[in-house]
């Protein structure tokens, strides 16, 4: 059968001569066959000779074998043409949500430099990485091999005393396996390199296995376990005169390279080398597109897309997982219940972290809401303690349901003898934040584990920001004296020890200290959605659940206005990768939503993350002819608006005018009524650009569409125009962001539900 190759690649002209049956991409168009899919990542800086070896390879086979080249963005090939480039290699964006049968990752003239100094390194890593889980087979060749190993298994490479040239004899150290089946006691494979991997360093790696080796060449071909990735640290696809031309590119260097060894007849390069390889290396490659690739491969290439492939997914995995259960998880006696039960079905469960009481069918307030009216010093005495009765009542009732002893009555009255004692403006953070504190004493006393006070070990800097540097051997002390604990979210203390608060919805960002104090495997998020939606329910019937999402694709959405996690809760855990699960209390068989750093190895992620918006918005203009030219004056409106402590959601420039959208809400600091708050933040724009025209629109609406595929698939946004232009939504404004990675439109506020929607149904089919 053929090999199918891109229209007009050179080696096609090359294999005809050769009689290589060789199809380009027209003729294959009419064959109904499904062709193996194999990927080449060719390092070589030869590109045409190393397409052509393997392709030769690759097409002596009974199998159809469809060819797609891949070169890594990171380095510039300098010895093929940019056309060449251009026209038949693909970049890893281009091909990274693509399944394949096979691929086979080449050498590189890199050896003598650090894997880690090699300028396209991390790229390749990311590669690999991916490799694992949408690839078939990997096939890994000289250099390749070496960082293959290197990157799965730790394997380092050595620097030989001088560089290996020649064709060498090898025999066979696992005989009934399928890679060399066919081959004789001894067989000959050529090598050139400068570095290798010590034998006993692969022996003792018990997921992979040596099956062949050299007396003289060391070891030449090593698998894993399961046969998805075999490495090779020979050249068996070189060509007759490879070897040669190596030879005298040496020579003339003025390296005085040593002749090849086995290669040229009596040592004498003057002479034409022997091919006694070109067999063995037939057979390889038919042995391994046949046992390796085809016969074990799936049919569909998307069943690859199993989430079981996925191990990330798979909680059996994990040693330690930190959990936070949200307010709406631990409103009551019955979901406190449920809470429990959660945690003891996972012994590893062991840290976790607890908001206060939400809302619940018999109670319509959040405790923390109520805590604040506590809080408020403008209430008066009276008003202030009939709310903290009705807190106190409502965790005396909790506890007389669950049979717990937490002494309810003693702490109610030191938070009376604090609002007496205390000043209000010193006490108010340690009031609002008792909601926590006693949720954690409940849940600790009714599971039995630790209780553990935040007040010590989670600390903010005098100006109020949480200190991580002083908090982290705090925490890590702490966590070591515990198996497991119960610990309340939301706040810390001060240098001086007075309580602190994060800002609402701070015990997301408790519960990510924790868990990267605790070096945790995952840190869970309990609350009362499956996870995160790919729109608000409050607009869209019933939308999809988000599989999976990347921490800056959470920052974005719910930056742009969706209710997900609090926005700074992924920092901590950024730093150590620690993925985050947001999971449902009331439906915990549900699979929710995996938060993680890089989304690409996850074969189930969407096109897009999510849909987030916000009516509401005004949008000011400041024209100016030339502005663009004059940083001065954009830079003097900025500081305006900052000085007047707004917060600007998305900013466009152009040649001769400023665009900003300010929320009504933040207005409000300016004034309660709109137009005037409108108007004097306008005039303020004009002092602090003399000669601009300013203008505003209110009622404006800012729906961000949020994914990182937005950076390399120019489709998704024009999905999201058609879905807007066959409603007929005039987009009054577009930004795709500094990153790139949001798309955010403007439309008015009477099409913001209707655009949604239009927008949701485009990538959802719903």
């Amino acid at each position: 059968m053929p090999i199918k190759v891109p229209n007009n690649l050179p080696a096609v002209d090359i294999l005809t001569r050769e009689n290589v049956f060789v199809m380009t991409d027209t003729r294959a168009m009419t064959q109904d066959i499904r062709p193996l899919q194999i990927l080449i990542l060719n390092l070589m800086p030869t590109k045409v000779d190393t397409e052509t070896q393997l392709t030769r390879l690759l097409g002596n086979t009974p199998l159809q074998v469809e060819l797609e080249l891949l070169q890594t963005s990171t380095h510039k090939a300098h010895n093929a043409s940019e056309e060449h480039m251009i026209a038949f290699y693909k970049t890893f964006d281009q091909i990274r949500t693509k399944y394949y049968d096979g691929m086979i990752i080449t050498g590189a003239p890199v050896e003598l430099m650090e894997f880690e100094e090699v300028d396209y390194w991390d790229e390749l890593c990311e590669i690999m990485e991916w490799s694992k889980t949408h690839v078939h087979s990997t096939l890994y060749i000289c250099w390749g091999a070496q960082a293959g190993l290197y990157y799965h298994y730790g394997i380092k490479k050595y620097k030989l005393p001088e560089k290996l040239s020649g064709v060498y004899k090898h025999t066979l150290e696992y005989r009934t396996g399928m890679l060399f089946r066919g081959f004789d006691d001894e067989f000959y494979v050529p090598h050139s390199r400068n570095t290798t991997v010590l034998e006993s360093e692969v022996a003792a790696c018990p997921d992979i296995k040596i099956i062949s080796k050299s007396p003289e060449a060391g070891i030449f071909a090593v698998k894993s376990n399961d046969d998805r990735q075999i490495f090779i640290m020979g050249h068996s696809e070189y060509d007759p005169d490879t070897l040669k031309k190596e030879y005298l590119r040496d020579l003339a260097a003025g390296i005085d390279p040593k002749i090849p060894c086995n290669y040229f007849p009596d040592d004498d390069p003057s002479k034409e080398p022997v091919v006694i390889w070109r067999s063995c290396a037939n057979l390889f490659y038919s042995n391994w597109l046949n046992y390796f690739v085809y016969q074990s491969t799936p049919y569909d290439l998307n069943a690859m897309r199993d989430p079981a492939n996925i191990p990330e997914f798979d909680n059996g995995r994990f040693d330690l997982i930190v959990a936070k259960f949200g307010g709406s998880s631990l409103a009551d006696a019955d979901r406190v219940r449920k809470v429990r039960d959660i945690i003891f079905d996972d012994e590893k469960r062991r840290f976790i972290v607890v908001s206060a009481p939400g809302k619940s069918a018999a109670e319509k307030d959040k405790v923390t809401d109520l805590l604040f009216e506590v809080a408020d010093a403008s209430r008066t005495r009276e008003e202030r303690a009939e709310v903290l009765d009705r807190i106190q009542a409502r965790y005396i009732a909790m506890c007389e349901d669950l049979g717990v002893k937490t002494d309810i009555e003693g702490e109610f009255a030191r938070i009376r003898e604090v609002l007496r004692t205390e000043e209000p403006e010193n006490c108010h953070d340690y009031i609002v934040s008792r909601g926590e504190y006693l949720n954690a004493l409940i849940l600790a006393d009714f599971t039995g584990y630790d209780f553990v006070d935040t007040a010590q070990i989670i600390k903010f800097d005098e100006n109020g920001r949480y200190d991580e540097e002083a908090t982290m051997p705090l925490l890590k002390a702490e966590l070591a004296r515990h198996h497991d604990a119960v610990i309340p979210g939301f706040y810390g203390s001060l240098p001086s020890g007075q309580i602190e608060t994060f800002t609402r919805g701070g015990s997301d960002i408790s519960g990510s200290i924790v868990a990267a104090a605790a070096e945790a495997d995952i840190y869970e998020n309990w609350t009362d959605v499956s996870g995160i939606l790919m729109a608000d329910p409050g607009v869209v019937d019933n939308p999809m659940p988000v599989p999976v999402i990347t921490y800056r694709e959470l920052r974005e959405l719910a930056y742009a206005g969706a209710a997900v996690m609090h926005p700074d809760a992924v920092i901590p855990v950024t730093k150590l990768e620690i993925p985050i699960h947001i999971k449902n209390t009331a439906k915990p068989e549900d699979p929710g939503t995996m938060v993680v750093n890089n989304s690409r190895y996850y074969t189930d992620s969407y096109e897009v993350a999510g849909i987030s918006g916000k009516p509401g918005y005004v949008s000011f203009k400041a024209e100016k002819e030339q502005m663009n030219e004059d940083p001065r004056g954009r830079e003097a409106i900025l500081e305006a608006i900052g000085d007047m402590g707004l917060k600007i959601r998305s900013t466009q420039a152009s040649l001769d005018a400023l665009t900003l959208a300010i929320h009504e809400s933040e207005l409000a600091k300016i004034s309660p009524d709109v137009d005037e708050a409108v108007a004097r933040l306008s005039e303020a724009m004009r002092e602090a650009c003399p000669g601009a025209a300013v203008s505003s629109e209110k009622n404006q609406a800012l729906i961000s569409v949020v994914g990182k595929a937005l950076v390399t698939t120019p489709a998704i946004g024009v999905k999201v125009l058609s879905a807007l232009a066959g409603r007929r939504i005039n987009v009054a404004g577009l930004d795709h962001g500094a990153e790139k990675m949001t798309m955010t439109i403007t439309v008015a506020d009477a099409d913001y539900r209707e655009a949604v929607r239009a927008i949701y149904h485009q990538f959802s089919g719903r």
